[in-house]
C-alpha cells in the first residue's frame, strides 16, 4: 500500500508536468498509457479484466485527465468567471450559490467545485466495485490542495525550493498521488 502510494506520488507529479521539458517523458500519450496500465493491474485483483480495463480508462479520462486550471489557486483569484469553470457540475453549484446569495467563482467556491470535480467521477468505480474508498479519494482533493497552499503561506521559503516542488500545486500533486495510490491499492 505504501509503495503504491509512493509510486503514484511520482506518477501524479509526472502527469502534472514534472518532465515537460523532455520530449519523450513529457508526452501525454506515454503518461496516459502508464497511468491506465498502473490502474488496470491494481483493479484486476478486484474485478474481471474487462471491468478493470473500462474502469481504468474511466478513472484516467474522467478523474485524472479533466482540466482543473482555475481551481488550483484555491479561491485566490478575483478575476475568474463561469468560463473558468467549464464542467457541468458548475451548474448545480452555481444554483446553490445563487440560492444562498453567495459570490461565485472566488473564495470557497473552488473548495466545493474541487470536491465535485474529483468526487463525482469516482462514484462510478465506487458503485461498480462496491468500494467507498474511491469516494474518499475524491473527497480528499480539497483538503489536500488547500492544505498545500496553507503550507506555502506558512513557509514562504518553499517557493524557492526545487522546481519539482516549488508550487503549492506540485506539493498537492505529490500528496494526492500518494493518497490515490494507497487507497486504491488497499482494497
Amino acid at each position: 500500500m505504501i509503495i503504491n502510494g509512493i509510486l503514484w506520488s511520482f506518477i501524479r507529479r509526472w502527469y502534472g508536468g514534472l518532465f515537460d521539458e523532455y520530449k519523450g517523458l513529457g508526452n501525454r500519450g506515454i503518461q496516459t498509457v502508464v497511468m491506465i496500465t498502473s490502474i488496470f493491474f491494481i483493479l484486476l485483483g478486484q474485478t474481471s479484466w474487462w471491468s478493470a480495463l473500462l474502469l481504468s480508462i474511466w478513472i484516467q479520462f474522467q478523474f485524472w485527465s479533466r482540466a482543473v486550471g482555475e481551481i488550483l489557486d484555491c479561491g485566490r483569484s478575483s478575476s475568474q468567471n463561469a468560463e473558468s469553470y467549464n464542467r457541468w457540475f458548475r451548474i448545480p453549484l452555481d444554483w446553490v450559490y445563487d440560492k444562498l446569495g453567495k459570490i461565485k467563482y472566488m473564495g470557497l467556491y473552488d473548495w466545493w467545485y474541487m470536491w465535485l470535480r474529483y468526487t463525482l467521477p469516482m462514484s462510478v468505480p465506487a458503485i461498480v466495485l462496491q468500494n467507498w474508498s474511491f469516494i474518499a479519494i475524491g473527497l480528499m482533493s480539497s483538503p489536500i490542495y488547500y492544505g498545500a497552499w496553507y503550507v506555502f503561506d506558512k513557509f514562504p521559503k518553499m517557493w524557492n525550493g526545487p522546481a519539482w516542488l516549488a508550487q503549492p500545486k506540485n506539493l498537492a500533486e505529490i500528496i494526492y498521488g500518494f493518497v490515490f495510490g494507497a487507497l486504491i491499492y488497499q482494497n
